[in-house]
């Protein structure tokens, strides 16, 4: 069982909230001029760029965990993640410490790290037609379809 971020330290700022996926294709160039694509694996970790901006407490609960639950920043570890929807938990560990880069300033502490990201979810179809349609519901949807179509047909 994996250990949870603290549910009393702050997130990592949003501001600089920026989360880059392993490239997951293989290409080949064909001697036609064409390119043949296709996929590599079935998933491919996540980078997300972290900094906080904490107080005296928050940055004593930060190295705790960074120190004693996360085994130094090498154990994965379960926090949320801000994504499209939403905030997520997902599997995460650090790939530098964020005690490597630590700033006091204006009375507070600055910590900077980049953290892995097992396998970053994604939205569903459900979830994406679900968007698509909102305000609207599936009944005015299909009402609008079939006003649509007996339109035409006319």
């Amino acid at each position: 069982m994996l250990v949870k971020y603290p549910k009393d330290l702050k997130l990592p700022l949003v501001s600089s909230h920026r989360l880059s996926q392993n490239s997951n294709l293989l290409r080949t160039d064909m001697a036609s001029g064409r390119a043949r694509q296709r996929k590599r694996f079935q998933s491919v970790p996540t980078v997300m760029g972290a900094s906080w901006k904490l107080n005296k407490v928050q940055a004593q609960v930060l190295e705790w965990f960074v120190t004693d639950l996360t085994n130094d920043a090498v154990n994965w570890f379960v926090m949320p993640v801000l994504t499209p929807q939403g905030l997520i938990e997902h599997d995460v560990r650090f790939i530098q410490s964020p005690l490597e880069s630590c700033s006091y300033s204006g009375g507070f502490w600055s910590y900077s790290a980049n953290i892995e990201i097992k396998k970053r979810e994604t939205a569903t179809q459900e979830m994406a037609v679900s968007a698509i349609l909102k305000p609207n519901s599936i009944y005015v949807f299909v009402s609008g379809v079939e006003n649509a179509l007996n339109s035409y047909e006319e």
